[in-house]
């Protein structure tokens, strides 16, 4: 479990003196790094590591979904949004998928509405079930604001690489800001000594920057873009705070500013024609 991974006050329910890394996947109390144990899925505590029974989730102990309203808004403008797409025979799609050279002509909204747009069922499903998985932990962490400006970081940092580097694909679907809260997950997991090798997360972003290399159909800049900028703005928004003792707002402001920088950018690559 990873929803405590974020908080800044949290410390080790073991070692009250250490900020804590984690919440133990079976027990969820906060762990630090010295109490983590990998698990198949997430870190286990010593306590719950001697105990050879699983614990067993009943539909009244599952993690309550509003916890996480922006999660669910998320994924339900993207599902209307498919449903607009099949509705109107692809039309919503043509007028809405990221296209360098509709960009260049001055239709700058496709930067932001290509994230919300996807290709098929399979698509919008693998990408609606990242985006709970990840940003489920991100949400409740960081809170409201910071959450969001991480999304928009992975969107525009996911646009601006497919306006830079693969000028003339038609590109669509939120895999750039789904993975940008990957990348946001792993800078928060490294500031508190972490690396994403002792996680899962380290295989889920590899996978995702593998998988363009080897199936034509899927945007490897779109999948980079996303997962470098949804890093950096982790990094301002965990780093700033708990390595170098900067405020909450200055952090936030600083994420504001990388958001923006990242979409005027995209733009700056659409004007020019991309970056080659």
């Amino acid at each position: 479990m990873l929803r405590e991974v974020l908080t800044d006050e949290t410390t080790c329910y073991r070692h009250p003196q250490i900020q804590a890394a984690v919440g133990c996947q079976r027990c969820e109390r906060p762990i630090c790094p010295q109490c983590m144990t990998q698990a198949s899925i997430g870190h286990h505590c010593p306590e719950c590591l001697s105990q050879t029974n699983q614990r067993v989730y009943t539909a009244r102990t599952l993690p309550r979904s509003d916890r996480s309203p922006l999660i669910i808004g998320l994924i339900a403008v993207n599902v209307i949004a498919y449903l607009a797409q099949v509705a109107s025979q692809e039309s919503v799609t043509v007028d809405g998928l990221l296209f360098g050279p509709s960009v260049a002509d001055g239709e700058w909204w496709r930067i932001v509405t290509s994230a919300f747009l996807h290709g098929s069922l399979l698509h919008i499903g693998f990408n609606m079930y990242a985006l709970w998985i990840l940003g489920h932990p991100l949400e409740e962490g960081l809170g409201r604001l910071r959450f969001v400006l991480v999304y928009l970081a992975g969107l525009f940092g996911g646009s601006a690489a497919v306006l830079a580097f693969d000028f003339t694909a038609p590109t669509l679907g939120a895999s750039g800001a789904v993975l940008g809260l990957g990348g946001a997950l792993a800078a928060a997991l490294w500031s508190r000594g972490i690396s994403i090798t002792q996680t899962s997360l380290g295989f889920v972003l590899g996978i995702n920057l593998l998988l363009p290399l080897l199936v034509g159909r899927i945007s490897f800049w779109g999948h980079f873009g996303g997962i470098a900028a949804g890093f950096a703005a982790g990094w301002l928004v965990t780093w700033l705070p708990v390595r170098f003792g900067r405020s909450i707002g200055e952090a936030v402001a600083a994420t504001a500013g990388l958001c923006v920088a990242l979409a005027v950018a995209a733009l700056a690559f659409a004007g020019s024609g991309g970056a080659l």
